[in-house]
C-alpha cells in the first residue's frame, strides 16, 4: 500500500475486512465502509476475464467535507497501482473515480471505486 501505509486511518482501514468499521484516532462518527462489489464479464485477448470494482464509502460528520476527502485521498493513494497477488490478477488495482455522495439521510460521505481486471483461468 505504499507510503501511506503507515497512516493509522489506512492502516486500521487495510486491516479490517468487515462492512463497517469506525478509523481509529479520529471520532466515532468517521467510518470507512465498503460497498457494492461489482462484476462484469469481459474478454481480454479471447480469455474470458472480469472486470472488478469495489466502492468505498467513506464518512464523517464533521462540519464540511473536507475530513471525508483528506481520508478518502489517503485511501486513493494507498490503493493506486497496488500490485495485487499472484493468482489470476492481470493488472493493479486502479482508482476508476470519486465523488460526493447526496443524501439527506446521511453524514457527509464520498466514495471512491477501486478496479482491477482478474483472467478466469
Amino acid at each position: 500500500m505504499g507510503g501511506e501505509r503507515g497512516l493509522p486511518a489506512v492502516q486500521h482501514l487495510a486491516e479490517q475486512p468487515r462492512n463497517h468499521m469506525p478509523i481509529i484516532g479520529l471520532l466515532d462518527l468517521e467510518t470507512g465502509v465498503h460497498g457494492p462489489l461489482n462484476a462484469t464479464r469481459i474478454e481480454v485477448g479471447g480469455l474470458p476475464a472480469w472486470d472488478l470494482r469495489l466502492r468505498i464509502f467513506i464518512e464523517s460528520a464533521a462540519f464540511d467535507r473536507d475530513q471525508a476527502w483528506s481520508l478518502a485521498r489517503a485511501g486513493m493513494r494507498a490503493v493506486e497501482g497496488f500490485e495485487p497477488a499472484e493468482g489470476g490478477f492481470c493488472d493493479r488495482l486502479s482508482v476508476r473515480q470519486a465523488g460526493d455522495v447526496i443524501s439527506p439521510l446521511t453524514v457527509k460521505a464520498v466514495f471512491f471505486d477501486v478496479a482491477a481486471l482478474m483472467l478466469d483461468a
